[in-house]
């Protein structure tokens, strides 16, 4: 087994499925559609590590130049997605927009003509580390500051839910950051050409953030899964994490909504004992209470 082909083939493919799985599901927003192409960018990039390794030899530093291509829109995509879930309705300051045009003009340039890195061991995709690569770095990392800033001037000033769905935002950029730039320049340096291992933390950052999409309501969630209601299988997996994270990250705010549930389970008790005394007067309480208990016995779990 050629760990160097099935690693990146299958973190690609992950990254596909997962970007369709959280843009098909409905009502859709916008940031799903940016979720959508931010994992296809992540995708291109590890399949085309896979596959480059079958390629002849003549055509593996052209195939290595073009593996720069999809990681080095990602950055600037995942600004756009941190701001779309900052804020859903600002836009994108104009000087991002400039800047990142001017950017991926000179990026592909350099790619396609083949200047981003030269390879000296084609067998194995070992190349030197030039300056336009070192530029490319900063260049990645330039956009990844960016968004973890924006992000975290927001997380700083709001409350509840919104609080803790940015806390996920900045934890995966916080795994993704470190993680790949070792993977793509550090490790290089010291001579290990290892990429498509920054995968791993590509996708546990991918899984927070979709979590931080796609999760409303902390309580909302807990209350259908609780009514075996269908909720998204990604919601109920998250949703008791998020509810420790919302009762850390803001515990007031977690203390009233966890009292207002409280007070709805009790009245919900109080209505049901009611109707079950006018229609069964028989009932003794203790069985009137063995009812409950059934009923809503769930809820204090």
């Amino acid at each position: 087994m050629n760990p160097d082909f099935y690693i990146p083939a299958f973190a690609g493919i992950s990254h596909f499925f997962f970007g369709i799985y959280v843009f098909r599901l409905r009502p859709r927003q916008s940031v799903q559609t940016i979720f959508f192409l931010l994992n296809l960018l992540l995708s291109l990039w590890m399949l085309i590590q896979a596959v480059r390794g079958f390629l002849p030899l003549s055509f593996r530093n052209l195939a290595l130049n073009l593996t720069f291509l999809p990681i080095s829109f990602a950055p600037f995509t995942l600004y756009v997605l941190f701001k779309k879930i900052e804020d859903k309705d600002k836009g994108i300051p104009f000087w991002t927009l400039i800047l990142s045009f001017f950017g991926s003009v000179c990026i592909v340039y350099t790619c396609v003509s083949q200047k981003m890195a030269t390879l000296k061991d084609p067998e194995n995709f070992v190349f030197d580390l030039n300056l336009n690569y070192h530029l490319l770095v900063m260049y990645l990392c330039f956009w990844m500051f960016l968004a973890i800033t924006t992000v975290t001037r927001t997380m700083l000033v709001k409350r509840g839910d919104f609080k803790v769905r940015l806390f996920l935002v900045l934890l995966g950029a916080a795994l993704v950051l470190p993680i790949t730039t070792a993977f793509v320049y550090f490790l290089p340096l010291l001579g290990i050409y290892k990429p498509y291992l920054s995968s791993v933390g590509l996708i546990f950052a991918s899984i927070l953030w979709a979590v931080a999409i796609l999760h409303y309501d902390a309580f909302k969630i807990k209350e259908e899964v609780l009514k075996g209601k269908e909720v998204l299988l990604l919601n109920r997996a998250a949703s008791l994490g998020f509810l420790k994270l919302l009762e850390k990250l803001d515990p007031m705010r977690f203390v009233q909504k966890s009292a207002h549930e409280k007070e709805e389970i009790t009245k919900q008790i109080l209505i049901q004992d009611y109707n079950l005394t006018v229609k069964t007067g028989e009932l003794s309480v203790e069985k009137r209470a063995r009812i409950l208990s059934k009923k809503f016995g769930k809820y204090f779990k």
